[in-house]
């Protein structure tokens, strides 16, 4: 049995950039990407850092 698309447990990615490089790619719930790119701005203060949301199939966003 899957869980629901609605209730992943990592349906937002966070990223950090080095340049156009990624370095970092880290896949959590929301509340705790929000936690992982403020750890990541404290890290990598003069790195791009991006907090998305996962796109689920069908075109849409979570």
């Amino acid at each position: 049995m899957t869980a629901p698309l609605d209730s992943r447990p990592d349906d937002h990615r966070v990223c950090v950039w080095y340049g156009k490089h990624k370095i970092i790619e880290h896949f959590a719930d929301q509340a705790n990407a929000a936690r992982f790119e403020a750890a990541m701005h404290r890290r990598f203060a003069s790195l791009r850092v991006t907090n998305e949301p996962m796109a689920v199939p069908g075109g849409g966003h979570m």
